[in-house]
């Protein structure tokens, strides 16, 4: 406690210039990120990235429900299966975006088939 303050005190009692402050701010920031985030092997990486995209994959199959009912009401338990078979993200994203403007639940049942 007493070092804490003893650091705090001299701290405002030096004065660095600009350029050295900058540094030393960077230095910081980076040391509390490399904290934050320990060393992963290129397998967790991988395994987390597998991870991120299969929730995306998760996500955006429920927002296509969540929409089609919203607009729709009950959806049919084939098309929620059909919906939860798809893997393909770029297409899941897309369909998202196909949910606002189909004008029936036929109608997006046909662009996923």
């Amino acid at each position: 406690m007493r070092i804490t303050i003893n650091f705090k005190v001299i701290d405002k009692m030096m004065s660095l210039p600009l350029e050295l402050q900058q540094k030393i701010k960077t230095k910081l920031t980076q040391y509390e990120e490399e904290r934050k985030m320990p060393f992963l092997s290129t397998l967790e990486e991988m395994a987390l990235e597998k991870g991120e995209e299969k929730g995306a994959k998760e996500t955006s199959r429920n927002h296509i429900i969540k929409i089609l009912e919203k607009r729709f009401g009950t959806l049919p338990d084939e098309l929620i299966n059909a919906i939860n078979k798809l893997d393909d993200l770029s297409l899941l994203e897309r369909l998202i975006l196909e949910t606002i403007t189909v004008n029936s639940v036929a109608e997006f049942n046909t662009l996923i088939n």
